[in-house]
């Protein structure tokens, strides 16, 4: 059970099941079909007895939103609360005094607000679509804090779809003068060693997802100096399940280059390997 908080919101399932909830009724579909389909897809907490509490208390919530409470679902976590079943539950996960007391407090006043009817029910919102803030195949370069300049390239460009997602690798370019194409052509990945078990480090390339949506908020410059072709496609649901902000190409590659000596990896991956397919015999 991933709980970081007592309130009703402080766990992993509520965040998970209240998003695909309100994708689900922005798309269009009624209330009813939706906990259908999420009760169905979701038999393994419903099961669980450290989950099966979240479970429904996110689903009374999102109901409750879209002003389509179910009277069984209402009076279910109605008993749950009031039995003190989720507090029992938490008492044998070791809570603390005081967070027995918060989490108590935060069902009661949860229970007191689904008891009274929604004013009006949650209005649905429009999908917008985006598209990337630089086309695939870019090169970019941007300023360290040293004043060296270090290259980034795009390999892979969203269009129109919801998150307008840019895959980024960072390069080992850094240049005292304004790097060129052929640097780029010649570039290999930056990898740091990144930690896999307690005691155990890997090698990891430096490849991650940035939102559009994102973009204005950075105070990184950037310049494309160049577009190099790419033969791959990557997609965001299966490559590369990394996804960052924007500066955090700056901020990396200072911290990494402050100690290069200890994050430096024997490993060499061309960044060429990333743009072309391979060819087979």
């Amino acid at each position: 059970m991933g709980t970081w908080g007592t309130g009703i919101s402080s766990n992993d399932i509520y965040e998970d099941i209240n998003y695909e909830f309100f994708e689900l009724y922005n798309d269009g579909m009624e209330v009813i079909d939706i906990t259908k389909k999420l009760i169905a897809e979701n038999e393994e907490l419903i099961d669980s007895y450290e989950d099966q509490n979240n479970f429904w208390i996110t689903i009374a919530k999102c109901q409750w939103e879209c002003k389509a409470l179910d009277e069984e679902i209402y009076q279910k976590v109605k008993e749950l609360i009031e039995s003190d079943k989720d507090i029992e539950l938490w008492k044998e996960l070791e809570a603390s005094k005081s967070d027995l007391t918060k989490r108590k407090k935060n069902l009661n006043h949860f229970l007191t607000k689904i008891s009274e009817d929604k004013k009006s029910a949650r209005k649905r919102k429009k999908k917008v679509s985006r598209n990337a803030i630089f086309e695939k195949g870019a090169c970019l370069i941007f300023k360290l804090s040293d004043g060296d300049y270090c290259g980034a390239f795009v390999l892979e460009s969203e269009k129109n779809t919801e998150l307008g997602l840019n895959l980024i690798v960072t390069t080992d370019i850094k240049k005292t003068d304004k790097p060129t194409l052929k640097d780029f052509e010649k570039a290999k990945v930056l990898l740091a060693l990144t930690q896999q078990m307690l005691t155990e480090y890997v090698p990891k390339e430096k490849i991650n997802w940035y939102y559009a949506q994102h973009f204005k908020k950075t105070e990184t410059e950037f310049e494309i100096i160049g577009q190099l072709k790419v033969d791959k496609y990557y997609y965001s649901s299966k490559d590369y399940q990394s996804f960052s902000n924007w500066d955090n190409l700056v901020l990396f590659q200072d911290s990494f280059y402050s100690d290069y000596e200890n994050n430096k990896c024997n490993v060499n991956v061309k960044l060429s390997s990333l743009r072309k397919k391979t060819k087979w015999l």
